[in-house]
């Protein structure tokens, strides 16, 4: 997960980095974020997450929830 932001948005992130405060994300990197969580991940993950769960840890957890829930 932090590859993929470090990805988007060019520069280091950590865990507990936050989308809106530390990054001032915008829709279209929510977007890509979405893409590439999908593509790695194997997902479907819906994009609202992004702005609810606003940090990688966050993000990751959502992810571990859908993986979960198709088994």
């Amino acid at each position: 997960m932090l590859d993929i932001w470090k990805n988007i948005f060019g520069r280091q992130v950590g865990p507990d980095t936050d989308f809106f405060d530390d990054l001032e994300g915008d829709s279209m990197a929510a977007a890509a974020i979405v893409h590439w969580v999908n593509i790695v991940f194997g997902v479907q993950l819906p994009m609202i997450e992004v702005f609810d769960r606003p940090t990688p840890a966050e993000l990751t957890g959502a992810v571990d929830e859908l993986r979960a829930a198709a088994r």
